[in-house]
């Protein structure tokens, strides 16, 4: 079983920090995705664009919580969300809920956006034709600020945006 941990947080710099922990861990930077992956400030034409939310669908992840990081993203926030190995996966957790101050909590954030679209995939892509791919959520953790999923399969490194 393959896992993934996602938190969102209020500025690129924390993201920046989240990705330099994972990495000092010995996540590979292959198996980090931090959306957007520059830092965009204020520039709210470019948080619409369709490359942030397709990279998200890449991702893989429920629905509902993929319209919860779009609309995230939408409104100035940056994800994080990184391919772990089973034995990192706590260590991973802990680095990603912090700091608590830089991070939503995700079950309120779902509830503000419950009633907002999630932006469609563009691209065609079929993602019933990946199942092994689909992250489903992890129950039996319930840190409110860092999800983590289970998949069959790994994701492929990710493709720069």
């Amino acid at each position: 079983m393959h896992r993934n941990v996602t938190a969102i947080y209020r500025t690129h710099s924390t993201a920046d920090l989240v990705r330099r922990e994972l990495t000092d861990l010995g996540v590979s930077s292959g198996d980090i995705h931090v959306i957007p992956d520059q830092d965009v400030a204020g520039q709210t034409a470019e948080r619409e664009n369709d490359q942030y939310m397709e990279a998200l669908h890449d991702l893989h992840l429920p629905d509902d919580d993929v319209r919860t990081y779009q609309q995230s993203v939408r409104r100035g926030d940056y994800v994080v969300s990184a391919e772990v190995d089973e034995d990192n996966l706590t260590r991973v957790q802990q680095i990603m809920r912090r700091p608590e101050e830089e991070a939503y909590n995700l079950d309120a954030r779902a509830e503000e956006f419950r009633d907002e679209e999630t932006f469609a995939d563009n691209r065609g892509a079929d993602r019933s034709t990946n199942a092994g791919l689909a992250g489903r959520r992890d129950v039996s953790n319930d840190d409110p600020y860092a999800r983590t999923y289970e998949r069959e399969e790994r994701l492929e490194t990710r493709r720069p945006l």
